[in-house]
């Protein structure tokens, strides 16, 4: 993303790590993983700032599996629409 220009920017969130580029249409993206719930801790709770992959790999690895995260509904989804 970098090399062609794409990249917005990357934060470290704590606990969700977002990387963020643009579209060949100019839309933008995040790409996020998710730390997994067995290594969320209060260092990672407090952790907010620029993202910094290298270290993030060094910490938790290359090849950690994100957790799967979705958004829950505020209000009961209407019977037909789930």
């Amino acid at each position: 993303m970098s090399k062609r220009g794409a990249l917005v920017g990357a934060t470290d969130h704590g606990t969700t790590k977002g990387v963020y580029a643009k579209d060949p249409d100019g839309l933008e993206f995040e790409v996020c993983w998710v730390l997994p719930a067995h290594l969320v801790d209060d260092e990672a709770r407090a952790r907010r700032g620029e993202l910094d992959i290298d270290a993030e790999i060094v910490r938790y690895g290359a090849t950690t599996q994100g957790a799967c995260a979705r958004a829950a509904p505020r209000t009961p989804i209407p019977p037909g629409f789930a």
